[in-house]
């Protein structure tokens, strides 16, 4: 057998034989505690074997760990401070065996010295755990939970796709999402790098990933379409999946030549890359289900917008934008612009209007009254405005509506009970506002066809949430 074969094999191994030390040296220290009383005295005896193992699996555990790290695949930084605590780890339990084993007796694991090495070792123990935990999960593993943050998204909403770089603004976050975790800037698994087009040209130890032009050439793509319970599927079977439509996109950009610089505009687009591209322009993710492009944009035509009362809104500081390429419906953003005399300026866009975002707009239920009469709308979102549940009926009778955000509101589930859900209502946030948990079940019985969300995800995005929007100057 070849020695690289081998010393690759031993550094394999390390992901075991790493579990060993904390355990066995964990029990060394819990026994080192019962052994003050004693009740506990007859366990004295054993710590020094206990330690001894520790320490020998603790050794095994370095070696392996450095055969790892010259493979090459980790962020020197960090595995360095992994690997040098470790080090440190494992002199400290071999003083703490030394103590014992040549001092004579036990009771010196008990004096001050004894306990300080005791405390030293355990907080090694956690500190050292941690990287390796980092090393294999990610630096945010173990507080991720915490921040109440969905999984990422290969998705960004853009206003408008044709006028997107291929690979900065569709490429780019898919492949950070998907494959940043092993082929980024803190690991290169492979010895490739993913998350710049240098490293994407370099390839990895076994050679370049792409072939522009020839995506069924590109060993990118043909890790990804390799059966995900097979060894070399990409990625691994234990991470986020790239969905269709991701593959889609990624392998139409390597077909039309995987360059870095090309507008999408400037590439060939096929229907089916038509269809996927324009539906990143108006991706939402409302809790657990998805509003369709279908549902946001009607498929019948509508006519031109009032030119007069877009230009009006523009120059009081509201953003107006289409909805799509070659379409009259439209979204407005009042961008926080607290004057609620503004909203009777969207009557005369009633037709075209099907997104409105008044989030953290001083707007409350009067408003309401006039929105009722934009029956076009399909995604409402008012978001920390003052409206109560006197505005839910005014709301309830839009025909078209699919997603309605009342987050930070005083909206009740009383309110929500009395009024009879939209016929298409996909989607209600409800976070922060006056519902109580004691109601929630009679609202999802009632709102039987309606995702109800009361926290822990990503809120609606709307297309101009990511939109450079420069203000009119008046020349």
């Amino acid at each position: 057998m070849h020695l690289l074969t081998i010393t690759e094999f031993l550094a394999h191994l390390h992901p075991a034989l790493v579990h060993l030390p904390i355990g066995i040296l964990l029990a060394a220290l819990l026994l080192q505690l019962m052994g003050r009383w004693e009740k506990f005295a007859a366990f004295r005896s054993a710590i020094s074997v206990v330690l001894l193992v520790g320490f020998v699996s603790a050794v095994l555990s370095c070696i392996t760990g450095f055969l790892l790290f010259r493979s090459g695949d980790y962020d020197d930084s960090l595995v360095s401070a992994h690997m040098w605590l470790a080090i440190a780890l494992t002199f400290v339990a071999f003083a703490l065996y030394a103590r014992v084993r040549f001092g004579g007796t036990a009771d010196r694991l008990f004096d001050r010295n004894g306990n300080m090495l005791g405390m030293l070792l355990f907080l090694l123990i956690m500190v050292v755990g941690h990287l390796g935990g980092s090393l294999t999960h990610g630096e945010d593993y173990l507080t991720s939970s915490f921040h109440n943050t969905p999984p990422p998204s290969a998705f960004r909403p853009i206003a408008d796709v044709q006028q997107a770089a291929a690979y900065e603004d569709i490429v780019k976050p898919i492949l950070e999402s998907r494959c940043n975790n092993c082929h980024g800037a803190r690991r290169q698994k492979g010895g490739l790098r993913l998350d710049n087009p240098a490293g994407i040209a370099k390839g990895g130890k076994d050679g370049g990933v792409l072939v522009a032009g020839k995506p069924d050439s590109s060993e990118l793509i043909k890790r990804i379409l390799i059966p995900e319970n097979e060894e070399h599927h990409m990625p691994p079977k234990d991470r986020p999946q790239l969905s269709s439509q991701e593959l889609q996109l990624l392998t139409w950009w390597v077909d039309q030549g995987a360059d870095y610089r090309k507008m999408v505009k400037d590439l060939p687009q096929p229907e089916k890359i038509k269809s996927a591209l324009l539906a990143l322009q108006h991706r939402t993710a409302p809790g657990t289900g998805e509003v369709s492009l279908s549902d946001i944009v009607p498929e019948a035509a509508v006519g031109a917008a009032d030119e007069k009362a877009i230009t009006t809104l523009r120059d009081a500081g509201v953003i107006v934008m289409p909805m799509a390429q070659n379409s009259n419906y439209i979204s407005v953003d009042f961008a926080r612009r607290t004057a609620a005399s503004l909203i009777p300026l969207l009557l005369p866009l009633k037709k075209q209007l099907i997104q409105l975002d008044l989030s953290d707009v001083s707007v409350g239920d009067s408003s309401m009254e006039v929105l009722k009469q934009c029956v076009a709308l399909r995604v409402v979102n008012l978001r920390n405005t003052r409206i109560t549940d006197n505005a839910l009926s005014a709301l309830a009778s839009l025909p078209e509506l699919r997603v309605l955000n009342v987050v930070g509101t005083n909206v009740t589930a009383q309110g929500l009970l009395a009024v009879r859900p939209p016929a298409h209502l996909h989607a209600l946030y409800l976070y922060r506002t006056k519902v109580e948990r004691k109601d929630w079940g009679k609202l999802t019985a009632f709102y039987k066809t309606t995702v109800l969300d009361s926290g822990g995800y990503a809120l609606p995005v709307l297309v101009t949430d990511t939109a450079i929007v420069r203000p009119n100057v008046k020349k």
